[in-house]
């Protein structure tokens, strides 16, 4: 049988195979045929050659960039101020200065903006959580934009607080957060109150807090934490990954504080949730 290139009634390209045969009925190849078959051979590799032109950017930058080991018990995040002044005493009243306060600047996503992120949530260990008990989770941070984007990495905020207690700093904070939902088809609303989040933070005035993902990357992050809020009775639920990121300024005050946050919102990537067992509040825990 000889294959000969030609076209069907709708146009498209196909390949004909003609049978030449000897007396005895035996299918002999033919020039034409090795010729025919060459040409197949190498439009198919031509084919296979651009695909991986074009593949190839991508699968490069599809990778694990970094890996990070965080324990809420050992971080760092506690900033100083400059001490308070002495009280002021009038007719046996005192009064002693310093303030504490802050504000956060909200925003909305753009679902223009090339920039994205997804955090998957891998692994939660064990899956029985009990309130007051820590936990492990692994998350993945993936840009899954568009564009390249800078990310805090580090772990120890109070590194990045000049020497100087009384000068103001900016830094970047990425929360990493576990949110409890029902189990699909649950009865009753999907509201579990069951929140926990850690973070990572970084500067600009400090070398290798900040890291550029770029489009495919991840991160990983293994981190130990507990829930912030919890259910009081016990739930069958399931925990998802997301994140806040935040642009901070903080500025000391003498026997006090102000610190500004401003959400930053790269369109979320909705993850994959995982099956968890929420034991609930201990009976202590309810009188707190």
């Amino acid at each position: 049988m000889t294959p000969e290139a030609g076209r069907d009634r709708q146009g498209r390209s196909e390949i004909r195979v003609v049978a030449r045969s000897n007396r005895s009925g035996e299918v002999w190849p033919t020039e034409e045929y090795n010729r025919t078959l060459q040409n197949v051979e190498m439009a198919m590799s031509r084919r296979i050659h651009v695909m991986l032109l074009l593949v190839w950017p991508l699968l490069s930058h599809a990778q694990e960039v970094k890996y990070i080991e965080l324990n809420f018990a050992q971080q760092r995040t506690e900033l100083r101020h400059p001490p308070a002044p002495p009280a002021e005493c009038k007719n046996g009243n005192c009064m002693a200065g310093g303030a504490f306060g802050g504000s956060i600047a909200d925003g909305a996503p753009d679902h223009r903006d090339p920039r994205a992120l997804g955090v998957y949530l891998l692994r939660i260990t064990p899956a029985e959580i009990r309130s007051s008990a820590p936990f492990e989770a692994e998350f993945k941070i993936v840009n899954t934009g568009q564009a390249p984007m800078e990310l805090p990495v580090y772990a120890h905020l109070s590194d990045l607080q000049p020497g100087d207690e009384s000068v103001s700093f900016n830094y970047f904070s990425l929360a990493l957060v576990v949110r409890a939902e029902s189990e699909p088809g649950a009865a009753g609303s999907s509201n579990i109150p069951a929140l926990g989040y850690i973070e990572l933070y970084g500067s600009h005035e400090h070398e290798g807090t900040l890291m550029e993902l770029k489009p495919g990357e991840w991160i990983r992050v293994r981190a130990t934490m507990k829930l912030q809020t919890w259910p009081q009775e016990p739930v069958h639920a399931r925990l998802r990954g997301e994140f806040w990121l935040r642009r901070n300024t903080f500025r000391p005050q003498a026997g006090g504080e102000f610190s500004e946050a401003q959400n930053l919102y790269p369109n979320a990537t909705t993850t994959p949730s995982i099956p968890v067992y929420l034991l609930g509040s201990a009976p202590s825990e309810h009188s707190k």
